[in-house]
């Protein structure tokens, strides 16, 4: 365990993050909080009175960052949509999104991009160093239009607006403007909106586009008004896919519709994707649709009349897939940026850790190489958090944000998958996890 705040690690092999390959026989210098010098060994001359830490063996690389995750503090299988989550106070999911969020720490993630009411307070309570915690880039709630995405349809709408986790109803320019500014005044790193439904519930299809140009483009002015607040869009339709980058939006996330004119714009105005891939591509994998035996709501879901009934079949489960890859493989091609996104929501039906993991497995299994995909889980994920100047790299003048392995993690994308493989995290240049176990 590092203790020391002035100390350098010698004869360690580094991964930069930045998509180079390792580099062997190289010492860090780390004081304070940032890294401030970096070489080869055969170059280290006299350390004066720093700490000389020999680290033989081991593999040092950057801290890993989730750019989509929602630290809600909810607990449900997903059977019941969200009334589990929302009958439950408001206060024991803001105290229990503190272990989601040192979960995430402990699988080796130290900084993560939240969307929910939550991100707000824990960036708050983590910054005040009393005890260990991700660096939260905090999107506080999305905005959501009325009967969308993230509006509860079993819930009374006045309730939904008082106690949803990770959205904020928001309709029209002028609503859409007052929100904007209603999650910047506490304290939001971004702004995220819901421009198409998700497949929640009966009236929320991802076919749909939940909002106009103009309330898109009054988020994205509204946003971009405080200098460097980004702005993620939820966009599972060509349509709003379009519509959001002409609006002025920095990140697309899932994406599944993307043509080659789209993915052209997105390199040319340097748009992020953040495919949440895993989930999307093995949707109808992973959620078993409702059918006859699924439990009833407490309050019956609303539905579409003329969809009822309506089967998906396996050859359109086949194509939902293959248009969902298909568009992450054509940007991986040509050249967009790539960030590593889990979409976890709640356990038990995600897993805190394992799911962006199996995201960072899953972008390497459909195309990136070893090396892309640790540089979408460090360099990428930091631009999509807008935090490339802090974190994200191995990198002279970079906060010391990084993982001590015994294994190279770009032989194989198993060595990161196994998180056991991680025998250290730092945090600001100190040791916060060892062994699995967190540090006070």
């Amino acid at each position: 365990m590092i203790t020391s705040d002035n100390y350098i690690l010698t004869n360690i092999t580094i991964i930069d993050g930045m998509g180079n390959e390792p580099v062997s026989e190289q010492y860090m210098h780390v004081s304070g909080k940032h890294i401030v010098g970096l070489g080869n060994m055969a170059d280290l001359k006299d350390t004066g009175d720093v700490e000389v830490i020999d680290y033989s063996g081991k593999y040092i690389m950057p801290g890993m960052i989730d750019a989509h995750i929602h630290m809600v503090g909810g607990r449900g299988s997903g059977d019941w949509g969200d009334t589990e989550i929302l009958c439950e106070p408001d206060q024991v999911r803001s105290m229990r999104s503190v272990y989601e969020a040192q979960k995430m720490l402990k699988y080796g993630f130290t900084t993560v991009r939240d969307i929910s009411w939550n991100s707000l307070y824990l960036k708050r309570i983590f910054d005040d160093d009393v005890m260990p915690g991700p660096k939260v880039v905090a999107c506080g709630p999305g905005l959501a239009r009325t009967g969308g995405h993230c509006d509860s349809p079993q819930f009374e709408l006045d309730y939904v607006k008082k106690h949803h986790f990770w959205a904020i109803i928001s309709d029209g320019v002028d609503e859409c403007r007052r929100n904007v500014r209603k999650v910047l005044r506490e304290g939001a790193d971004q702004i995220k909106f819901w421009g198409t439904g998700g497949g929640n519930w009966g009236t929320d299809r991802i076919s749909d586009t939940h909002y106009s140009f103009e309330e898109m483009k009054a988020i994205c002015d509204e946003a971009h008004m405080i200098k460097g607040t980004l702005v993620c869009a939820h966009c599972e339709t060509e349509e709003s896919i379009r519509m959001a980058i002409e609006a002025g939006v920095d990140t697309i996330e899932h994406g599944e519709e993307l043509t080659e004119e789209l993915v052209d714009m997105m390199v040319e105005k340097g748009i992020i994707l953040v495919p949440t891939l895993y989930l999307i591509a093995n949707w109808y994998d992973i959620i078993d649709l409702p059918g006859n035996d699924a439990p009833k709501l407490i309050r019956p879901d609303a539905f579409l009349q003329r969809d009822l009934g309506a089967m998906i079949t396996d050859e359109d489960k086949a194509a939902y897939k293959e248009r969902t890859l298909s568009s992450y493989r054509m940007a991986l091609k040509k050249g967009v940026r790539i960030a590593v996104g889990s979409d976890t929501v709640y356990e038990p039906a995600c897993e805190y850790g394992q799911q962006t993991l199996d995201e960072y497995k899953e972008l390497v299994d459909r195309g990136m190489t070893v090396l892309q995909g640790i540089q979408a889980a460090t360099e990428n994920a930091a631009y999509a958090c807008a935090m490339q100047h802090r974190v994200g790299a191995i990198k002279e003048g970079l906060e010391a944000d990084y993982l001590v392995l015994d294994e190279n993690p770009a032989s194989s994308v198993e060595v990161l998958y196994n998180h056991d493989s991680i025998k250290q995290v730092v945090l600001n240049g100190k040791t916060v996890v060892e062994n699995g176990l967190l540090m006070w």
